[in-house]
């Protein structure tokens, strides 16, 4: 008796079918905030550009793209690398790209590698005092 494959689960609006990776994109009069959850990395670099770059076209000239980064539980230089991309793609459209929040280990992940002033993310709150998921 042969089995029949299985098919995926559909992923559901703003995230992965897996979970790694979730994302909420909210417009406002301001600018665009988006919010993510999960983790980050080289499976999803790619998809986080993409979200990402969408949410810059949803703002005018010099609007801010704000990130609230307070639920990924994990991101690698992979992804790191994909939020300096886009903020590359944010300076060319003469937009900010600002974190405004970020979890224990994306906070470490900003200081160790002094990324934190190029995103916009406050200094006082680059190196947390503490230590929720120790690389």
């Amino acid at each position: 008796m042969t089995r029949s494959p299985v098919p995926p689960p559909s992923a559901s609006p703003g995230g992965r079918a897996d979970g790694r990776l979730r994302h909420r994109t909210e417009p406002g009069g301001v600018g665009t905030a988006v919010c993510l959850s999960g983790e980050i990395d080289l499976d999803n670099a790619a998809e986080l550009e993409t979200v990402l770059t969408a949410a810059l076209s949803l703002g005018g000239h010099g609007t801010p793209l704000t990130l609230d980064l307070s639920e990924v539980s994990f991101c690698d230089s992979t992804g790191l690398n994909a939020l300096l991309h886009v903020r590359l793609l944010a300076v060319a459209r003469q937009r900010r790209l600002t974190v405004v929040a970020a979890s224990a280990q994306v906070a470490r992940l900003l200081a160790h590698t002094r990324t934190g002033d190029l995103l916009e993310y406050p200094a006082a709150q680059a190196t947390p005092s503490g230590d929720d998921h120790a690389p």
